[in-house]
Parts: structure tokens; C-alpha cells; sequence
């Protein structure tokens, strides 16, 4: 495309990736079998359609959608019907879903508590709890594959930094990386590494901190 692809996210199996695409214009989000390259458009709604997330069963896609409210909101798309189930609600702008290893809830972006912190929603029952209290900005969540720890992008002063937070011990991130350039952070399968991106010199490199 001559247009930006965004927010890859591979399904659990292997074999598909969702994304975001702009060949439209506007954004939409696809998925695109691997194998045979054969892709299908599965949101198109007005405004924005972004950052799918698979749940670890592969047969929904949580998205961030604002089709019903200036700001975006989190809902789950069973991907057998396309059915839309909205979980989160307000005016806040949530976003940057990313789902907890048995599917029972998920990590989002929100900042409905006055600028971007980590929530958890429980996809049953809607019911919403803070994670992130120390600093003024953090994003990007995703839960360790123990589902015992969260690492996300932490800003304090202008500086971007990778950060981990113990789930039992709230309001306390520990800061791992110190060039604030840092982003997009993931924990390893077995949970005891983190991969990021960063840029210290306008070149963008990956690494990798215990």
C-alpha cells in the first residue's frame, strides 16, 4: 500500500494478522490470512477503527472504536458474527486494548482519570479498576504471560522509559530503561525479559532488558 499500515497483531495460532490500513483514506481494520495472503475488511465504521487485539482463543478481536462517541471506545467483535459488544463508556478516550492470558479481562489506555494510565476492564461484567497510579503518563500495556506483571511506557519529564509494575504491589513501577527514547514494549514468553524500541539518536534500534 502507498498508504500506512499500522497495529499488526498476530493471531495466537500463527496464521492471521489484524491490522489497520489507510488505502481508504480513513482508517479500517483487516485481517489477512498469512498462507494465502487472502484478507477480509472486518471494521469499517465511521471515525476511528484501530488497535485490534486477538483474544488468546483467536474468536474475538478487542478494537478501538469511535462510531458511537467523539472519542474512541473499547468493544469486542465476536469475529464468527461480527457482533459488537461496547465495554467501556464515558467521554474519556480508550484505547490500546491488550487482553490477559485467560481472556477474562483486558488492559487499556485511558484518560478519564486526567491523563493516560493503565485500567482493567472484566469483559463479563464491564467492571473497571486503575492500575497505574506513580507518574503522570503511562501506555502501552500488555500483561506478562504469568499474568503477575504489566510493562508499559512510562513518561516522567519528557523522557519516555520502559517500566514493569508487580500486580500485587499497585502504585509502584519499576523503571528498567533510562534513555528516554524508548517505546513499544513486550515481555518475552517466559515473562523475564522485556523487548522495546528506541531511538537515542534518531536510529531506531531494538532491545531487550532482564
Amino acid at each position: 500500500s502507498t498508504q500506512p499500515i499500522m497495529s499488526p497483531a498476530w493471531s495466537h495460532d500463527g496464521k492471521r494478522i489484524a491490522y489497520v490500513s489507510f488505502e481508504k483514506v480513513l482508517p479500517r481494520v483487516y485481517i489477512q490470512t498469512v498462507s494465502s495472503g487472502e484478507r477480509v475488511l472486518v471494521s469499517s465504521y465511521p471515525g476511528i477503527n484501530g488497535a485490534p487485539a486477538w483474544s488468546p482463543d483467536d474468536k474475538t478481536l478487542a478494537l478501538a472504536l469511535s462510531k458511537d462517541s467523539a472519542a474512541p471506545k473499547i468493544y469486542l467483535m465476536d469475529l464468527a458474527s461480527k457482533k459488537l459488544k461496547q465495554i467501556t463508556n464515558g467521554l474519556s478516550i480508550d484505547t490500546e486494548p491488550s487482553w490477559s492470558s485467560e481472556g477474562r479481562s483486558l488492559l487499556f489506555t485511558s484518560d478519564r482519570g486526567g491523563g493516560p494510565q493503565i485500567y482493567q476492564v472484566t469483559t463479563r461484567s464491564g467492571c473497571i479498576q486503575r492500575l497505574t497510579f506513580d507518574g503522570s503518563y503511562n501506555a502501552r500495556a500488555s500483561f506478562s504471560a504469568d499474568g503477575k506483571r504489566i510493562v508499559v511506557l512510562n513518561r516522567e519529564q519528557g523522557s519516555y522509559n520502559i517500566a514493569v509494575q508487580d500486580l500485587g504491589d499497585e502504585e509502584t513501577l519499576q523503571i528498567l530503561t533510562h534513555s528516554g527514547y524508548d517505546a513499544s514494549p513486550s515481555f518475552s514468553p517466559n515473562s523475564q525479559m522485556v523487548l522495546y524500541e528506541s531511538k537515542p539518536k534518531k536510529q531506531g534500534l531494538l532491545g531487550m532488558v532482564s
